[in-house]
């Protein structure tokens, strides 16, 4: 099972410093990839349902720092070249596919092909109104874009007439290096799990209970059985949050069910450091990460720096 860690891109660890030393912590203890978070403005007032806490109450104040993903990701992986980089996840309908499509191929030509690309529809639907992006259909725009952003991809002139994008008689380049990016999908609604058996190259949910995750994978099958799809061809990944605690009998369970990728999450409006790197030691323990440090001495030295 490959692990990942969200580095500290949003709330008051969100600094260059600190990005910097969790990336090169995180290669340095085996891990597989760094992630990040999305929110491009914050209102003052939300009234939108919250999926990710028990009340439905969004709690961040306007003046969190939330770092752009993207550029986030850039920093990250400059220091740690052996890491993949990933979105969990970026809300794509409040985007330009063709701008999105341009700005995750050059990360991805600039870090030698390591993008992971979480995508999200989105909650909050004041965020969208602050863009001035449509929130109603924004299901519908996220498969376009998906669609649209692969065909840019592909490196041949684009003639691409869909319903909310009209592109024709140009090329994009330069193309991701492998030549299309690693597309998951979140939610767990079943039009989120429709989606993600449409089109999406993965399922990446974020802070669902281990009951929740079980149906979905159960019901994410079903889908890909009555679209003729492999269901085997989507790949699992899991964000537990602050939803369950990973520990040995949870990590069996993800086992179980197939996870092939589990995404270990930072408290955003924790400032503790300290905090953060022992966790980071002892997920990468409990998972049996391959870390290239060796002696006590050097892990000790790492946990100062930090």
């Amino acid at each position: 099972m490959q692990a990942g860690v969200l580095i500290p891109a949003a709330g008051p660890k969100a600094t260059p410093e600190n990005i910097v030393k969790v990336a090169g912590l995180a290669e340095r203890l085996g891990y597989h990839s760094v992630w990040v978070t999305d929110h491009v403005i914050l209102p003052h007032q939300v009234e939108s349902f919250y999926p990710y806490r028990a009340n439905g109450r969004w709690d961040y104040p306007a003046t969190t720092n939330w770092l752009d993903p993207l550029l986030a990701l850039s920093w990250a992986g400059a220091v740690a070249p052996s890491l993949r980089l990933g979105t969990s996840v970026l809300v794509a309908p409040m985007r330009n596919p063709v701008l999105l499509a341009k700005q995750v191929a050059t990360l991805d030509h600039l870090s030698g092909g390591r993008v992971e690309l979480g995508l999200g529809a989105g909650w909050m639907e004041e965020e969208f109104d602050r863009v001035g992006a449509a929130f109603a259909d924004r299901g519908s725009r996220l498969v376009e874009m998906v669609e649209l952003m692969r065909t840019l991809w592909s490196g041949a002139t684009v003639d691409f007439q869909g319903r909310y994008w009209q592109v024709s008689g140009a090329q994009m380049y330069p193309r991701p290096v492998h030549g299309s990016v690693p597309i998951a999908f979140g939610g767990h609604t079943e039009a989120a799990l429709r989606r993600v058996a449409r089109i999406a190259d993965a399922w990446q949910p974020t802070q669902i209970t281990i009951d929740q995750l079980r149906d979905g994978i159960r019901r994410l099958r079903t889908y890909c059985e009555a679209r003729g799809r492999d269901p085997d061809s989507v790949a699992l990944m899991a964000r537990p949050g602050n939803v369950y605690e990973v520990n040995a009998k949870t990590h069996a369970i993800h086992q179980e069910l197939g996870i092939g990728h589990v995404i270990l999450d930072t408290v955003i409006m924790s400032s503790d450091m300290g905090e953060l790197v022992d966790k980071m030691h002892g997920w990468a323990e409990l998972i049996g990460l391959h870390s290239r440090e060796r002696t006590d001495e050097r892990i000790d030295t790492l946990k100062q720096a930090c």
